[in-house]
Parts: structure tokens; C-alpha cells; sequence
């Protein structure tokens, strides 16, 4: 046993050596410290997905013709959204065909939003969202929680997930 161990050990030591040696002579060299803190801005901006901060979200906010996107989970919309705020989870969106039809063709703007700017659910349902037709989508890239930080106003209320586009919003003071 010990020396199938031992075997082991030297085999997975041989195929790391390899693998750096490879890696470190290779044109396409994979990094192996790597920022991924603007991963899914850099991706939005790539696939001409406008991004939009926390302060622009406010003032869409008071909008009347804007509509908000939470692609967060259901149990997270559950806790907290922004209030008048769509859930419509990426994991769910043929099921919320329906809707998101009717809001592809209501010509409002509409502001996706995700957990935060590490998240990509909102990036996936934006990049589904412009392959349906939907042309004046932009991502919120800061979400929910810098929202909720910095005093948006929130809701648990289940009466914002409703099956129809929400009426104008406001912050509520």
C-alpha cells in the first residue's frame, strides 16, 4: 500500500512539473494570478451590453418608463429587491417567456441587476434577453447589495413579483 502511495505521490509531482513547464513555455499561457473583479463588466462591455452605476440606477429609478430586473434566485428576490422589481432568474426563463415578451415590446428601458459586480446571472439574462430583441436593456453592474448599502430604496414584498410590468417607481424617502 505504501508504495502505490508513493507511486502516486511521484506521478502527481512529475504531471505538475509538466504542466508549469508547459504552461510557462506556451504562446497562450494561462495566467495564474488573475483580477476578476471587472470579469463581468469587461464581458458586458465585450458584447455591447451598456453598464450602468449605482447613481445612474438611482435616477433610472425615478424614471417612469424604466423597468428593474432582478435575475437573482427566487429565495434571494424573497428576502429583498428593489421595489416594483421583476423576478425573473435565469434558471427560469423559458417559464417567464410571457413576460418577458411583453416587456421586450413595451419600448421601457430596462435595468437588470444581479447580487453584485461578481455575479453574471444578470449578465446571462441580459445577453438572453438582447438575442430575444430587447434593445434598450442596460446592466446595473453594482446590484443589489451596494443598492441596499448605499440607501436605495427595498422591498420584501411579494406583490412586486406580479406577472405584469410595474407602474412608474420612486424612492421612497
Amino acid at each position: 500500500m505504501k508504495t502505490t502511495l508513493k507511486q502516486i505521490g511521484i506521478i502527481l509531482l512529475f504531471s505538475g512539473v509538466i504542466s508549469f513547464l508547459a504552461n510557462s513555455v506556451h504562446p497562450r499561457k494561462i495566467p495564474w494570478v488573475q483580477d476578476w473583479s471587472n470579469q463581468v463588466e469587461a464581458k458586458a462591455k465585450a458584447q455591447k451590453i451598456n453598464v450602468i452605476s449605482l447613481a445612474v440606477a438611482l435616477d433610472k429609478f425615478q424614471a417612469a418608463d424604466t423597468v428593474f430586473i432582478d435575475a437573482r434566485p427566487e429565495a434571494e428576490y424573497a428576502k429583498g429587491h428593489i421595489p416594483g422589481a421583476l423576478s425573473i432568474p435565469i434558471q427560469s426563463l423559458e417559464e417567464q417567456f410571457p413576460v418577458i415578451g411583453s416587456l421586450i415590446d413595451s419600448g421601457r428601458d430596462l435595468v437588470i441587476y444581479c447580487r453584485n459586480r461578481d455575479c453574471d446571472d444578470s449578465l446571462l439574462l441580459a445577453t438572453e434577453l438582447q438575442t430575444m430583441g430587447a434593445s434598450t436593456l442596460v446592466l446595473y453592474i453594482d446590484g443589489f447589495d451596494l443598492w441596499k448599502k448605499y440607501g436605495g430604496a427595498t422591498s420584501s414584498s411579494p406583490a412586486d413579483s406580479e406577472d405584469t410590468v410595474p407602474p412608474a417607481q420612486g424612492i421612497d424617502p
